[in-house]
C-alpha cells in the first residue's frame, strides 16, 4: 500500500472516505479515521449558504484536529460563489477543498449542482479554474462516471480538471441515475484513468478486498474511497491497508466488534451534540451497526424511541448484544 499526495498533503496510505450528506458528520468522521482512513471529507455543503453565514452550515464546518487532514466538500453552480465560499473555508484551516461534480440527489440537480454539471463542460471547466485560482490550498473533485449507464462522461472531465490545477480527481464509476445501487463500471473506470496525469482514485461499491483490488489493479487508479461500506466497520481502512501490504484477507466484523464502534460513535454523537440529539442522530444509521443480527428489527424499532444513554445501555442487555455499559 503506498502512500497518496495531493498537492502538497501527503496522507498516510491511499484509503480514504468518501462524503456522505447527513452521514459524516464530526462523529463519524473521527471513528474512520480511528480505523485508518488517511483522508475523511464533510458532508456535502452549499457554497452559497457558505457565503450567507448559514447557522447549519457553520456547525457542519466545525472540524476537531482528530480529523486532520480533512476536506471540506462544497456544491454550487455559480463559479464566483463557489470561489468565495472556498476563500471562507480555507481560512478555517481545512487541508482540501473538494467540488461536488457528482451528486444525483433530486434536490441538487434541480439546482443545477452535483452531477447535472456534467453535461456543461464550460460551467465545470470555469468552477473549477475559479476555485483553484481562489486559494493556496489543494482543491479535487468528486465525479461521477456519466449520467446513464454505458455513458464515459468522466474522461472529459478529468482532462478538463488537471488543466484547471486539480490535484486529484475521485471517480464513483457509477452512473448518477443508479445512484447507490449496481455494480461499477470497471471499464469505463479504466478508460477515464487511461491518460490522468493527475492521482484518480476510486468510488463506488467497494466494500472489501475483492471490491477494492478490482480497482486498484486498473492502470493510474491511485487510492479507493470507501462510503457505506465503512459505516459500522472503519476498522476496513486499517484491514484493507494490511491486505495490501500483506495480503492478508479482511475477516468480516464480529457482533461485538459492530457494538463496540456503536457504543463509541454514541459517545462522539453526545458530546458534540447533547445526549438527546445525539442519540437521534444516529438513528439514520443504526441499520448499518445491527445488520443481521439477532432481533435486528426489533431493535431498531426499540432504538428509535430512546433518548438517553440509560436507555440505551438497556437496549444493550436486553437483547444480551454486548455485554458494556456508556
Amino acid at each position: 500500500m503506498t502512500k497518496l499526495n495531493i498537492g502538497n498533503i501527503e496522507l498516510d496510505n491511499n484509503i480514504v472516505l468518501a462524503p456522505m450528506t447527513g452521514i459524516t458528520d464530526s462523529p463519524l468522521r473521527c471513528l474512520a479515521k480511528s480505523g485508518g482512513a488517511s483522508l475523511v471529507y464533510t458532508e456535502m455543503i452549499s457554497a452559497k449558504s457558505v457565503l450567507h453565514d448559514n447557522k447549519k452550515t457553520k456547525s457542519l464546518l466545525r472540524i476537531s484536529y482528530d480529523e486532520k487532514p480533512i476536506s471540506v466538500q462544497i456544491f454550487g453552480n455559480d463559479a464566483y460563489i463557489m470561489a468565495e465560499a472556498a476563500k471562507i473555508i480555507r481560512d478555517m484551516g481545512v487541508d482540501i477543498i473538494d467540488i461536488n461534480l457528482g451528486c444525483p440527489a433530486s434536490k441538487i440537480v434541480k439546482t443545477g449542482a452535483g452531477s447535472k454539471l456534467l453535461n456543461n463542460e464550460k460551467l465545470v471547466s470555469k468552477i473549477l479554474e475559479y476555485v483553484v485560482k481562489s486559494v493556496d490550498i489543494p482543491v479535487t473533485t468528486k465525479i461521477r462516471i456519466g449520467l446513464l449507464p454505458g455513458e464515459n462522461i468522466a474522461s472529459k472531465i478529468v482532462k478538463i480538471a488537471q488543466s484547471c490545477g486539480i490535484k486529484m480527481v475521485a471517480i464513483h464509476a457509477r452512473p448518477a441515475s443508479q445512484k447507490h445501487f449496481g455494480a461499477p463500471n470497471l471499464k469505463l473506470f479504466a478508460d477515464a484513468c487511461k491518460d490522468a496525469e493527475i492521482p484518480i482514485i476510486a468510488n463506488g461499491g467497494i466494500i472489501d478486498e475483492k471490491t477494492a483490488i478490482n480497482f486498484m489493479q486498473i492502470p493510474n487508479c491511485k487510492g479507493i474511497m470507501l462510503g457505506r461500506g465503512a459505516i459500522g466497520n472503519y476498522s476496513i481502512f486499517k484491514k484493507l491497508v494490511d491486505f495490501f501490504n500483506s495480503g492478508k484477507k479482511l475477516s468480516l466484523p464480529s457482533k461485538t466488534e459492530r457494538i463496540i464502534w456503536l457504543r463509541r460513535h454514541i459517545e462522539h454523537s453526545v458530546e458534540r451534540y447533547g445526549e438527546k440529539k445525539g442519540l437521534i442522530v444516529i438513528r439514520k444509521i443504526v441499520g448499518y451497526y445491527i445488520k443481521n443480527l439477532p432481533n435486528a428489527a426489533k431493535i431498531r424499532e426499540k432504538f428509535n424511541k430512546i433518548d438517553t444513554l440509560s436507555d440505551f445501555n438497556k437496549l444493550l442487555g436486553f437483547f444480551e448484544l454486548f455485554d458494556v455499559s456508556l
